[in-house]
């Protein structure tokens, strides 16, 4: 059958364009493929209201560099559940990671330089402001030493390099690799009267693991204007202030009373040998 000019016309005009979509395919799988071509990371969020399940992940892949005495040590020993999973003398002794799932403990990297940035609300008294900022460094110091991790206080560590919390930074994501500490008015309805801390963290996925990418949390005035003077290892303000800080390494709530990652601090909570334990962990995790 003979076809018209026209019809030649458009056949050619397809056979152009398929031509042309084969060659475009064949381009975006070669850029796909390309070695060194990065894996897609997926963005998770994490509000701390629930623990996690087992600290079993951590002790069996970690690299703790810190030093343990022979009582916190002794509960880094796992045991298998007969279910495939495992149980360790930690997670017995009482002590919960914030996030345990499938991707293993939700723990800062070893390699990660975790930059810290302190903002104080305004309205809170110069005075207060400064002890504020001392005992949070304070706090950030003793966590440091305690985990093993990198940690570097860049923003408002001094009266002349102080920073304000707005109302937008406290609802914000922080950038990589940034805890943001915001402390806020007690009066400020941002949060409620009953609630001493809120934080959140944001991390990816990538490969089968979960990797912290950045944290806010807002602490209330009411946390520092109700505890008393003192250090980290007893009833204080500093205790109270590690007790909401080690949420965002990576330690949720305790069941033992006399720990200081109980729901509720009292007068005979300490750092325990199982907090020693878990605070060690949280600095365990190999790049």
């Amino acid at each position: 059958m003979t076809r018209s000019p026209e019809d030649r016309r458009r056949l050619l005009k397809r056979i152009s364009l398929l031509l042309a979509g084969i060659v475009a395919g064949l381009v975006l799988v070669g850029f796909l493929a390309r070695p060194g071509q990065k894996e897609p990371e997926v963005a998770l969020r994490y509000n701390f209201t629930l623990d996690g399940k087992s600290w079993s992940p951590a002790i069996k892949e970690g690299n703790i560099r810190v030093e343990l005495d022979w009582d916190a040590a002794k509960l880094l020993a796992t045991y298998p559940t007969g279910s495939g999973n495992f149980i360790s003398e930690l997670d017995l002794a009482g002590s919960n990671p914030s996030v345990s799932n499938r991707f293993g403990n939700l723990l800062w990297p070893q390699c990660t330089r975790i930059t810290t940035e302190i903002f104080i609300d305004q309205d809170i008294p110069a005075a207060t402001r400064a002890q504020m900022r001392s005992a949070t460094i304070s706090v950030l110091l003793s966590l440091k030493e305690l985990t093993g991790l990198d940690v570097v206080v860049t923003k408002g560590s001094s009266e002349r390099g102080e920073e304000f919390s707005t109302a937008a930074q406290r609802i914000s994501t922080p950038g990589d690799n940034i805890i943001a500490i915001h402390w806020v008015d007690k009066e400020n309805t941002l949060m409620r009267p009953s609630e001493l801390a809120a934080a959140t963290m944001w991390a990816t996925h990538k490969r089968g693991q979960q990797t912290p990418r950045s944290t806010r949390i807002r602490l209330s005035s009411s946390l520092f204007d109700t505890m008393p003077e003192g250090e980290i290892d007893r009833l204080s303000k500093k205790m109270a202030i590690a007790h909401e800080l080690s949420h965002v390494f990576g330690i949720g709530h305790s069941n033992n009373p006399d720990s200081y990652m109980y729901p509720v601090i009292a007068l005979n909570s300490s750092i325990t040998p199982a907090d020693r334990a878990a605070l060690a962990l949280a600095g365990s995790r190999a790049c």
